[in-house]
């Protein structure tokens, strides 16, 4: 797997000189932020984040029947997008209902993500319901 120096220097030699009709926007191609993704600690704190809703949700009444699928960082992880699920496959679950107390209990959710994680603030929790769908 090539470097990106490598693979600048690369594109370098085999153009005269570098333009858009190369696939390539020379405005953006030597700046460091147009390269920024979301780093290491981002997915480390969701990872986090992940394992404690699932364990706190697991201990609310409400929320039982879920479990978290994926928790997706914003770029400068300030808000976690978590994804959530029926815990067996087959079960049918209301979206409006599941979404509302989940809604209900944010607060705590967030605050049990705060004490897992060592952050400076905790991030807003943002939630999407995916139900399962049987295979037919």
């Amino acid at each position: 797997m090539k470097s990106r120096k490598q693979y600048l220097k690369e594109i370098a030699t085999l153009c005269a000189e570098i333009g858009p009709e190369d696939g390539i926007n020379p405005r953006t191609l030597f700046h460091k932020s147009a390269r920024k993704k979301t780093d290491r600690k981002a997915y480390q704190v969701c990872k986090q984040a992940a394992k404690t809703l699932n364990m706190v949700i697991s201990l609310e009444p409400l929320l039982r029947e879920l479990r978290v699928g994926s928790v997706e960082p914003d770029p400068d992880s300030s808000h976690l997008l978590v994804y959530v699920e029926p815990s067996t496959p087959h079960q049918i679950l209301d979206e409006h209902q599941v979404l509302e107390a989940l809604q209900q209990t944010s607060g705590h959710l967030r605050s049990a993500v705060a004490r897992a994680i060592n952050r400076k603030r905790a991030p807003q929790l943002s939630f999407r319901f995916t139900p399962e769908v049987a295979p037919q």
